[in-house]
């Protein structure tokens, strides 16, 4: 049981670290993209990794972590780069078609998981066909978690985006029933 505590500690400092040097940056200024963070959070990860994998094999026993800390720390650091990759490598387009009885004013744009706009350009939707194309940067933005749909007169309408669909081929159709604001 004490192996998991100190495992449950260990991984609380990244993030820790990570939110207390994102809010310092915020004070001044400075907001920092998903890519960075996890950059960031890489480098904590990578940092707090060599003393963990010290203290492993440490020769007082009283010194000692337990192995299952270390591999932890490695699996963290594994998994901040398997997001970088995927992001890499997922599109920078998302299209679809829009139905909806207001595709005169109707616009869409990509949400990040922190519900932010990352789309570029106006989002229109075609007026008679409801197809748009929306583009951003999956790389730098992380990946699209939300599809925001607005018209006017209605409450904005938020879809969620699984990973497959943005990186299916396929266009897929969304539909948008006005609720009055």
């Amino acid at each position: 049981m004490a192996d998991a505590k100190a495992v449950d500690q260990l991984l609380q400092w990244p993030g820790d670290l990570l939110d207390r040097v994102s809010a310092l940056l915020a004070k001044v200024g400075v907001d920092l993209t998903p890519l960075v963070l996890q950059l960031f959070l890489l480098a904590i990860v990578v940092a707090l990794l060599i003393p963990t994998v010290k203290r492993v094999r440490a020769r007082r026993k009283a010194d000692r972590l337990p192995l299952v800390a270390a591999v932890v720390l490695a699996l963290v650091a594994l998994g901040v780069l398997l997001g970088l990759v995927d992001n890499a490598t997922t599109p920078k387009r998302v299209a679809g078609t829009l139905r909806s009885d207001r595709l005169d004013s109707a616009t869409v744009a990509l949400l990040d998981f922190r519900d932010r706009v990352i789309s570029t350009g106006a989002g229109a939707v075609d007026s008679v066909t409801g197809a748009f194309a929306l583009h951003y940067n999956p790389l730098v933005d992380g990946r699209a978690r939300k599809l925001r749909i607005t018209a006017a007169g209605c409450k904005p309408l938020d879809v969620e985006l699984a990973r497959a669909q943005l990186r299916a081929s396929a266009e897929p159709t969304f539909t948008h029933r006005c609720a009055a604001d």
